[in-house]
């Protein structure tokens, strides 16, 4: 122990001074020293949260001694400390590893002994700073630090979340734990750990075994990608022999080494049960608890005489099993099996203390051995300097927590004090004891184990698979196989068909150019016949008019004649009105006018007569120019609408054709990819299936939804064309012909009719077998273009033969 510090310091260093005495009540108040620098009157008051070791409600008022009251005044008067008197502070260096052996300390109440008899308090902690002030006189304490301090009054929930909880979620992720209880008998180890919270009032008593279970399943529930499970074992360590609690047959079990793992193993195996609920374990422990060893001496009237160790097996794998890999495999199913020890120690025992005799002596002898086995293998991995051997072996209890302490388990330690003076020596042996234990620092590792049944498992069912896949496979292959045979007589015939198109097309492009010749020579025979014809009538206009001219001329003269003799008769009828005669005026005028008629009517008839001849043949010839033209005009319309509809007419079935080929080299490049792919590909699932009548439909990418499962042996078809202009008997001959050129290789076609007057171009077909009906529309489509198609039933099929409109040979639409 290292030196006292003076009281003065403890401002800076947390020390304290107590000022309660260790001597009977109603002494007098020790006198202060001479080294103090405060008076013997002043007392120090209590630091905040510091509680004594048993609580006002528990401890009555008279038990506090005249003497503590004394020196609670003196701690007053000297405001912080009494200078000069020693006091000594035990820290611990609260690091950030994980495997660091945690260690806390929980300080039971006074029993009613002990209340009754007036003992006197000697430790108080301060549960929010973790320290614990333990008096080795009425002037000088120690203070220890500890991971977690609980009062008297703390509770089991309290005690578990702060040492079980972190332990117990660690082992719910594969790695091994331990939560053990140490302390002097009668501290309340059994209390904290075992106690089953039976009673009315009993739940909220529950100890760390029953909780552990609760917040397994608790956990268990919440987690819905795991599947686990929870295999229980209940021993005693009675008087170093090994036995099973809930088999007490098995009354003598030896602990082995696996020396691959390291690992503890108990042979035979004590009874392991599998946990289903929560309830269960209790049960499972008040079985334990009759099997197990007690015995009443002075200080606990049900002292356990035996360790019992709970072993808790957490088995947890994914629900999913082994995930694929990249290229495709299994990866190993794992399981993560973390084991949880929760020990109950028995109490370490004084003779003089507990007065015990014959078999409870022994018994005392086996567990002080055991726990001082304990302290030497913890002393051993505490000292740097001793870096050799560790007495595991010399005790069964050290063996079976070798992993516990300096191996790769999570340990929380819990160490049972009591408040009275009349233990000092033990609590502070057991205080010592946490102080050596929280150094330790473990390994942690976590079990990941394969699990190989069920990759034996996994890989069976892939083997499966495969083979399975591998028969639809070879299946699929020699499907494919004569599909591409069939394929291979279509794209054959279609060569062939493709053949005699290009020469079709060739013959008519020959035709066309003809035809052109012929129109072109015949245009230049009308031009030349028509320009002969004006040149005729330009002639004989050109005469008419040189006959007209010269008529004109004649009639002139014989109009100058007139009025030539129009003025001899006036001349004379001037003469005779001169004379005076009226008679001879009228006469004269007769003669005038006799003289006027006799030179036009010796004129006129021929002028009369040629003038219409000469506009009767004017108006004929104007006539004949006039239908002349007429005629030409219409031959010229007429030519021009024959060689347009002869250009339109042509240049559609060449975009038709243009289009059916491109249609048809997409459909057999499509075919033979897929033949290709469907021999050379084999799948690794198993959902290969026969390719048989939909082989095509699958190769060419069409929509499961567009295949029958069972089709009929009546389809119509839909085509690009519009009948009523593109028809006529040889269209619906060729039509025919190309639908049973195509259809001839899959079977009978027993009909085939065209409906000319439906602008959708409906092509109605009765194939002999309803099996490759299918497959024959597929090839029409591949052969004739873009074209949709249906089904229909022997009804349907008669009722719209009956009422179609089919073009014959000889009839003009």
């Amino acid at each position: 122990m290292s030196s006292a510090r003076p009281t003065s310091a403890r401002g800076s260093g947390g020390s304290t001074v107590s000022g309660r005495p260790l001597g009977a009540t109603g002494s007098a108040p020790r006198p202060t020293s001479a080294r103090g620098s405060a008076s013997a009157s002043a007392s120090r008051p209590q630091s905040p949260g510091r509680t004594h070791g048993a609580s006002p409600a528990t401890r009555p008022k008279s038990t506090k001694s005249s003497v503590g009251e004394t020196n609670d005044t003196i701690r007053k008067g000297l405001k912080g400390g009494l200078s000069g008197m020693p006091t000594q502070d035990h820290g611990v260096n609260k690091n950030s590893n994980p495997g660091r052996v945690r260690v806390a300390l929980r300080v039971r109440p006074q029993s009613q002994v002990e209340v009754d008899e007036q003992h006197h308090v000697c430790v108080e902690t301060e549960p929010e700073t973790g320290k614990v002030f333990l008096r080795r006189n009425q002037w000088e304490e120690d203070n220890y630090q500890f991971d977690a301090v609980f009062g008297e009054s703390s509770s089991q929930l309290r005690v578990y979340e702060s040492v079980a909880a972190p332990i117990v979620e660690s082992v719910m992720r594969g790695f091994n734990g331990t939560v053990m209880a140490y302390g002097q008998t009668g501290t309340g180890k059994t209390f904290t750990l075992g106690n089953l919270g039976e009673g009315e009032d009993g739940h909220s008593e529950r100890g760390i075994m029953v909780r552990t279970v609760d917040d397994i399943f608790e956990q268990m529930k919440e987690d819905t990608e795991h599947d686990y499970h929870v295999h229980a074992s209940y021993l005693q360590l009675y008087m170093e022999t090994v036995q099973d609690l809930w088999d007490p047959s098995n009354g003598d079990i030896a602990i082995q080494e696996d020396r691959s793992t390291g690992e503890v193993l108990l042979e035979p195996k004590p009874r392991s049960v599998e946990l289903t609920d929560r309830n269960h374990i209790v049960q499972l422990l008040q079985l334990g608890e009759k099997n197990r060893s007690v015995a009443n001496h002075k200080l606990n009237a049900h002292s356990s005489r035996s360790h019992a160790v709970l072993m808790l097996t957490v088995s947890r794998h994914s629900k999913s099993g082994g995930a694929g890999t990249a290229t495709g495999g299994i990866s190993a199913p794992t399981i993560q099996r973390g084991k949880l020890l929760l020990v109950d120690l028995a109490g370490s025992e004084r003779q003089k203390s507990t007065k015990s005799s014959g078999q409870t002596l022994e018994e005392a002898k086996f567990i002080n051995l055991s726990l001082t086995t304990l302290g030497k293998c913890i002393n051993s991995l505490v000292d740097q300097s001793q870096q050799g051997h560790i007495p595991y072996r010399e005790s069964k209890l050290t063996r079976l927590l070798k992993d516990s302490f300096g191996g790769s388990a999570r340990t929380s330690l819990i160490v049972c004090v009591g408040p009275s003076v009349n233990y000092h020596s033990e609590t502070t042996n057991t205080v010592k004891f946490g102080q050596r234990a929280i150094k330790i620092e473990n390994s942690l590792r976590r079990r990941e184990l394969v699990d190989y049944k069920a990759l034996c498992r996994m890989q069976m069912e892939q083997l499966d698979l495969l083979t399975s896949a591998l028969e639809n496979a070879e299946l699929a292959r020699e499907s494919a196989e004569a599909d591409c045979t069939a394929m291979q007589a279509i794209i054959d015939k279609e060569s062939d068909i493709e053949n005699q198109r290009n020469e079709e097309m060739e013959r008519l492009m020959r035709q066309l150019e003809d035809k052109q010749k012929e129109i072109e020579v015949e245009k230049q025979r009308h031009q030349k016949d028509l320009q002969h014809s004006q040149n005729q009538l330009q002639v004989q206009l050109q005469s008419l008019q040189e006959q007209i001219g010269a008529e004109r001329e004649e009639a002139e003269k014989a109009h100058e004649l007139a009025k030539k003799a129009q003025a001899e008769a006036a001349l004379k009828a001037a003469q005779a009105a001169a004379a005076g005669s009226d008679t001879k005026v009228v006469e004269v005028e007769k003669i005038v006018e006799v003289e006027k008629v006799k030179v036009v009517s010796e004129q006129d008839p021929k002028i009369l007569q040629r003038e219409k001849k000469l506009e009767n043949v004017l108006i004929i010839l104007q006539r004949e120019l006039i239908d002349l033209k007429g005629k030409i005009d219409d031959m010229e319309l007429k030519h021009k609408q024959e060689v347009t509809a002869c250009h339109q007419s042509w240049q559609q079935r060449l975009m038709y054709e243009l289009k059916a080929k491109d249609k048809q080299i997409e459909y057999l490049q499509k075919t033979l990819e897929g033949c290709k792919a469907a021999l050379s590909s084999k799948s690794a699932d198993g959902t290969n299936k026969k390719v048989g009548r939909s082989f095509i439909d699958k190769m060419l990418g069409r929509k499961g939804s567009d295949i029958l499962e069972q089709p009929t042996k009546y389809v119509r078809l839909a085509s690009m064309f519009n009948p009523t202009v593109e028809s006529s008997p040889k269209w619906v001959e060729e039509v025919k012909a190309d639908v049973c050129s195509s259809c001839s290789i899959f079977g009978q076609v027993e009909d085939v009719r065209v409906d000319t007057m439906s602008p959708k171009g409906l092509i109605y077909i009765s194939f002999g077998n309803p099996k490759t009906a299918h497959r024959a529309v597929v090839a029409i489509k591949g052969h004739l273009g873009d074209i949709s198609y249906e089904f229909l039933t022997e009804a349907s099929w008669k009722d719209a033969v009956n009422k179609l409109h089919e073009i014959k040979v000889g009839q003009t639409v």
